[in-house]
């Protein structure tokens, strides 16, 4: 009978459950665990969960309280010792390109959980006294991928186990299970292909006869390049559709897809209970008859707590074959539990699938996102185009708003000088031609224009005058009769000729002519 352990954030045990059902994982994809007790034992908020004695355990994040009829069933949810590493990020320091580590192995494990702020929760066991040579990290990995990365390039693997309160990190050495494996407790298929895929043409930008187009071929060993080697029934073609690719973009990911379609096979792994593996750890299998043996690499260990029963089931991948001929198969691997020791039913998990109990997950590889990836490439590069063209159209809708609100202006400034309603009606009502008057010429019975000829009579600032004789004197000619006054009293014959006679005046001459 196993109990789950529960503690408080500071790691003081305060309940050891027994009816609960416990599942957690780690490793590839998965460092989580979720627990459901049914003994009305509520655990606290940062609390710690765990198997005495082993890796199985975590931190409790998250609680779903479920009523039913009365009955509670409350649901926590969080993360693994290994989750704890993978929720924390190894950035370069300040004005370095990546961050370096190097020294004894337990050293630069202390140094790094100090970085990431859990020197407080895990403390670092001198297991191995192996020295990391220079190793340099990934920019901004996460600590868990980063640190297992870094133990893998030196043959080790990374540890977590809980004792008396305190976890422990530590790294021990991979171990290969191979000789030392039963036959029995690992199966595994391998599918050879004979003939696949060796023609790649890559359509690229253009349309029609335009269109950029490149081809790419791959030999009997798989070997991709410009130059081809099957053709007739040996030849198997395909397209690759890039539609927004340039050439060089074109050339690089044609290539890349043949390259991804080179695999003389696949490999699948399932390896059954019996087996005490951990994560990183190499799995042998034989098959006597054909002389096969493949080789796979421990991704996952799910362990899963029920009413004080314990059991274990791996994930393997990175498959491969110890003979020559399928060495570039591509492997996808997965493990399940049996149903007891000595019978049940094996299922064996293809590409991106898993098994664990009945229940089978899939999950997508990076690799087959990249597709995907290019098609969403070129739909940002479409999407910027029209983002391109829609910044112009709004400068353009900017500018018309400029042109019509100069033009509002202009017709503002010239309202103040247009007619009115009523001074177009007025207008309207006046006769055509009522404007077009012709002055008749002056007579002794029509009143009219006269003409100064200029010469005689002259017209100055508008007043007409009657010169003498040519005019050329330029004196003013008076009729007989007529009367004029001056201050001097000269005749007036002086200045204007004839006959005069002076006739008794007050103050001023006066003066009439008289001939």
């Amino acid at each position: 009978m196993v109990d789950l352990i529960c503690a408080d954030e500071n790691g003081v045990p305060f309940h050891a459950a027994s009816d609960c059902v416990f599942d957690c994982a780690w490793g590839s994809g998965e460092n989580d665990f979720e627990l459901t007790l049914y003994d009305g034992t509520v655990l606290p908020d940062r609390g710690l969960v765990y198997v005495d004695g082993t890796e199985v355990g975590g931190i409790v994040d998250h609680m779903k309280d479920e009523l039913s009829d009365g009955v509670s069933v409350v649901t926590y949810s969080g993360r693994s010792w290994h989750g704890m590493l993978a929720g924390k990020v190894l950035q370069p320091d300040s004005g370095q390109d990546y961050l370096k580590v190097s020294g004894p192995v337990n050293q630069v494990l202390s140094n790094l959980l100090a970085r990431i702020g859990l020197s407080d929760v895990f403390k670092v066991r001198a297991d191995s006294t192996k020295t990391i040579p220079t190793f340099q990290f990934d920019r901004y990995c996460t600590a868990y991928d980063g640190i297992r990365r870094m133990l893998a390039a030196n043959d080790l693997k990374l540890m977590f186990q809980e004792v008396d309160g305190t976890v422990w990190m530590y790294a021990q050495p991979i171990v290969a299970h191979d000789d030392t494996v039963d036959s029995d407790l690992i199966d595994f298929s391998i599918t050879k292909d004979y003939r696949r895929t060796n023609h790649m043409i890559g359509l690229g930008k253009g349309d029609l006869r335009n269109r950029l187009v490149v081809h790419y071929y791959a030999d009997g060993s798989g070997k991709v390049s410009n130059t081809r080697t099957f053709g007739g029934r040996d030849e198997i073609a395909a397209v690759y559709d890039y539609s927004s690719a340039e050439k060089d973009e074109l050339d690089k990911q044609t290539k890349k897809q043949l390259q991804d379609l080179q695999g003389a096979g696949a490999v699948d792994v399932t390896v059954h209970d019996g087996l005490s593996l951990d994560v990183g750890d190499r799995v042998a299998g034989c098959d006597h008859v054909t002389g096969l043996t493949v080789t796979a690499i421990v991704l996952k260990k799910i362990v899963k707590l029920s009413g004080g029963l314990l059991s274990v089931s791996y994930e393997v991948g990175d498959a491969a074959s110890s003979k020559t001929e399928y060495s570039n198969y591509t492997s996808s691997s997965s493990s399940s539990s049996s149903g007891s020791a000595g019978g049940g039913v094996s299922l064996t998990a293809g590409r991106g699938l898993s098994i664990s109990g009945g229940t089978i997950n899939a999950e997508v590889a990076s690799e087959d996102l990249d597709s995907v990836r290019q098609v969403a490439e070129a739909a940002n590069k479409t999407a910027s185009g029209f983002a391109a063209q829609i910044g112009k159209a709004n400068q353009t809708a900017e500018d018309a708003k400029n042109v019509a609100d100069a033009a509002k202006t202009v017709a503002d400034s010239a309202k103040s000088g247009m007619m009115t309603d009523g001074e177009r009606s007025k207008l309207a009502s006046v006769e055509r031609g009522a404007n077009a008057y012709t002055l008749p010429k002056a007579s002794t019975d029509v009143l009219g224009g006269v003409r100064v000829d200029g010469s005689s009579i002259v017209s100055v600032d508008g007043v007409i005058s009657a010169h003498v004789g040519d005019g050329a004197s330029g004196k003013v000619v008076f009729p007989v009769g007529y009367v004029v006054m001056n201050t001097t009293g000269v005749d007036p014959s002086v200045d204007f000729g004839g006959t005069w006679r002076q006739l008794p005046s007050l103050g001023c001459s006066m003066f009439e002519r008289i001939g």
